[in-house]
């Protein structure tokens, strides 16, 4: 499990401090898997983190960057979903920073859900 290797890896100070930022905030649930740790709410995907390809950096995978990135435009990323930020030491993480991006996630989770909802009503 990827978890499992970022916990004794050259990013496991990187990895302990996005992870007790993402999961300060209630309602927010670890799935570990073999590439990768994610976090949900009670709607969807919040992010995902794991070591870049490049071994170097560590990053934390965004579940709604390309909605985010508007009003985070330094997000890394071009795919359809997905954008990215990445850290090559513990000091580079902006705590509050963090924090406001898995804010802005949860709402936009519970907002896309809430809409799905009204959907089935109006048709």
């Amino acid at each position: 499990m990827q978890y499992d290797i970022d916990q004794s890896s050259q990013f496991k100070e990187i990895f302990q401090k996005l992870k007790n930022i993402i999961l300060s905030h209630e309602g927010v649930k670890e799935k570990r898997n073999a590439k990768q740790t994610a976090y949900y709410d009670q709607y969807s995907a919040i992010c995902f983190l794991r070591p870049h390809s490049d071994k170097k950096r560590y990053c934390l995978s965004l579940a709604k960057g390309s909605i985010l990135q508007e009003s985070y435009p330094f997000l890394e990323g071009c795919g359809k979903i997905a954008r990215h930020l990445y850290f090559a030491s513990v000091e580079e993480i902006d705590e509050t920073l963090i924090d406001d991006i898995v804010k802005e996630t949860m709402i936009l989770n519970m907002e896309a859900f809430e809409l799905k909802q009204l959907r089935k009503f109006i048709r």
